[in-house]
């Protein structure tokens, strides 16, 4: 059974990386054609726009794809009553965001948010009406279908947002485009599964039984990830939040595109094993492994050519933000941890230890920033670095609920954290010693760099592998990955 759960979850993880590759290629030449159309200002109030719709969206999730998800039967009764449920809820949440708007934008002392959070409150609204159907893809780990529906959407949205962008010259461009985007998933949801969804309150107390916790975690732990952004766009201009946003989006590119796709497949492929906790941290750890493979070595080298990043991809109105970029990179080495312990706890019912560790998160930037503030600092880099210092706390609270809530064995654990440190390191030096010698014009300068950085590792981790074949069990999941799957597939296309 273990076995062909992984094959699918391997696949399922192929699909979505996919997805997210082209989706991200249309993204990164959206983001490369926007920052050069628009203003730091203009991302300073979008990203302010959608910190607020989403933390308005986080508090009416009920939590519906999961609970659908991970139920050991899908009935026609289950699902009309959780998109009835997640239905009223997102309603309200359009209505609230709408009568609060004045007072968010007063709040945040920017006038402009209040017309356009006007706009965004149809959001939720347009997305409670998707299709609830599309879940049973999910639920067969088959992510074709919705891979395929993700890309369509994003393709149709990226011409009518750089169309936008280049008449309007403003915000309004980013904030149309959302809506197209946002109407386009749910009119396709009914285009690629047949469901057709029907009010009902049959089950809204057995899926609130769930949906509870589910429902502060997601809420506390979507504090916790933008209140930084929130407090800047308080104690800074606008113009430092787009700098900041920015700066995220383009530091945390190989988690969101590597690591990231792997979430949905995870999490189906975890609720099929949720009882047999022995196989379900073997599966936690082999996750783990393949995530700080990627992320680690993303983390030194973003960190060694920011300014190299930053004069390629994002011209040189936004060169101040390459120390921002720097140092936000630092951020990824918390997530591959934060997202598995998020999908293993939800599964086995044990989501209050994600709020307890968000609480602590939220009062420590809250009481750091405000300190800060106090204090007159008003410097981008001294906030992005206090930032950083709490990501170092983040990251021991959740090695500790690891060890507590699941009886994970932290000696494991500490081996796919650090095992790729040292190979990541020597990688660092050489882009240092590198970038400083190699000459050429910006473009190359970066393809180069990342070409020697990402070979100088590629070749150590290899050695590592050869020398510690037999102690390193916890890479079953890329020896699945590339053996099973990848190479299967060369040799029946050779066939």
């Amino acid at each position: 059974m273990t076995d062909g759960i992984n094959r699918k979850i391997t696949i399922g993880y192929l699909w979505n990386m996919l997805t997210n590759w082209l989706n991200r290629l249309v993204g990164l030449l959206s983001t490369l054609i926007l920052i050069r159309l628009l203003d730091p200002i203009d991302f300073g109030v979008a990203t302010l726009a959608m910190i607020v719709m989403t933390f308005f969206s986080m508090l009416a999730d009920s939590g519906t794809e999961k609970y659908v998800i991970r139920a050991k039967e899908c009935t026609n009764e289950l699902l009309n009553s959780a998109w009835s449920l997640n239905l009223l809820l997102k309603l309200v949440c359009g209505f609230v965001i709408a009568l609060l708007s004045g007072h968010i934008a007063e709040f945040i002392r920017e006038p402009a948010l209040e017309d356009v959070l006007l706009i965004c409150s149809l959001i939720p609204i347009i997305s409670a009406f998707k299709n609830i159907g599309v879940l049973e893809f999910e639920r067969r780990l088959n992510y074709k279908p919705l891979a395929q529906l993700t890309v369509a959407v994003k393709f149709c949205t990226f011409p009518v947002t750089i169309i936008l962008a280049v008449l309007w010259q403003s915000y309004w461009a980013l904030v149309v485009g959302l809506l197209v985007s946002e109407l386009l998933t749910v009119i396709g949801s009914y285009k690629i599964h047949q469901y057709r969804p029907k009010l009902s309150v049959k089950n809204w107390g057995r899926q609130w039984g769930f949906s509870k916790w589910f429902l502060v975690s997601t809420t506390t732990g979507y504090i916790r990830s933008r209140i930084d952004v929130f407090l800047l766009g308080r104690y800074l201009p606008s113009s430092a939040v787009g700098t900041y946003r920015v700066s995220q989006e383009f530091a945390w590119l190989p988690f969101t595109e590597l690591i990231s796709p792997a979430t949905s497949s995870l999490y189906a492929g975890f609720s099929k094993i949720r009882e047999n906790r022995q196989e379900l941290n073997k599966k936690t750890l082999n996750y783990l492994a393949v995530s700080y493979l990627l992320v680690t070595p993303s983390v030194f080298g973003i960190y060694a050519l920011s300014e190299q990043f930053v004069s390629v991809l994002m011209g040189e109105q936004w060169l101040n933000a390459a120390p921002v970029l720097a140092l936000l990179s630092i951020l990824m080495l918390s997530m591959p941890l934060n997202m598995a312990l998020q999908t293993v706890l939800i599964n086995i019912d044990k989501v209050k230890y994600l709020v307890y560790i968000d609480l602590v998160m939220i009062g420590s930037i809250l009481a750091c920033f405000f300190l800060a503030y106090q204090r007159g600092i008003e410097s981008i880099i001294v906030y992005t670095q206090i930032r950083v210092m709490l990501a170092s706390l983040f990251i021991l609270l959740l090695v500790l609920i690891f060890r507590l809530a699941l009886g994970i064995n932290i000696k494991g654990m500490m081996k796919v954290l650090l095992l790729p440190v040292p190979p990541a390191l020597v990688m660092f030096n050489v882009l240092e010693l590198a970038k400083n010698s190699i000459q050429l014009s910006d473009w190359l300068n970066l393809l180069i760099l990342t070409i020697l950085g990402g070979s100088v590792y590629i070749l150590l981790m290899l050695l590592i592998f050869i020398v510690f074949k037999s102690r390193l069990v916890e890479y079953e999941l890329l020896h699945v990955i590339f053996k099973d799957h990848i190479l299967s597939k060369l040799k029946r296309n050779k066939a």
